[in-house]
């Protein structure tokens, strides 16, 4: 890959070498994943940049979705890159119903800090539980479906249907007499 002469490299020419192979062999590559500041590189495809709440998804330079969370957003793009439709669309579902729960759970709060009547502050400790309740049970689905994605990733879907092509014994079976 690189000359054997590397001691005749001046720092210009060896930055410029290191740049040029971490610009094929790293933002190219289709299983990379880099972090900058304020985004996120995925498969040489995806580009995930934060916003004030947001975390927007570029898939090659076209905006295609955004999300609560960057795990949210690589989770979905992994479920892009191995073409699973019903996965991406959980995965944005789940993230708008989760963040529509915490902007009412923020809300109740405000409103039993802000409540003076007895009947009132029961009313809203009740409907504070039950959006609790409703956004831990959609955390837990949102959850399951980061995991989806992370065993696609991890074992890939190509190799979960090649291990099922695998050769039989060539063994022949005899017919009974």
């Amino acid at each position: 890959m690189a000359s054997s002469n590397l001691r005749g490299l001046t720092a210009p020419k060896a930055a410029l070498l290191l740049e040029k192979i971490a610009s094929t062999h790293l933002f190219n590559n289709p299983n990379s994943i880099l972090q900058s500041d304020d985004s996120i590189q995925a498969f040489g495809v995806y580009s995930i940049n934060k916003n004030t709440n947001q975390f927007k998804i570029y898939k090659n330079r076209v905006q295609v979705a955004e999300t609560a969370s960057a795990k949210n957003a690589l989770a979905w793009c992994i479920a892009d890159k191995y073409n699973i439709p019903s996965l991406k669309t959980k995965i944005l579902h789940l993230d708008a119903m989760l963040a529509n729960k915490n902007a009412d759970i923020a809300f109740l709060k405000h409103a039993l800090n802000t409540a003076t009547e007895f009947s009132r502050i029961t009313v809203l400790e009740d409907k504070l539980q039950d959006t609790l309740y409703k956004a831990k049970h959609t955390k837990n689905l949102l959850d399951k479906c980061i995991n989806s994605a992370k065993y696609y990733q991890l074992k890939g879907f190509e190799n979960e249907t090649s291990r099922l092509g695998l050769k039989t014994s060539s063994r022949k079976i005899s017919k009974g007499i």
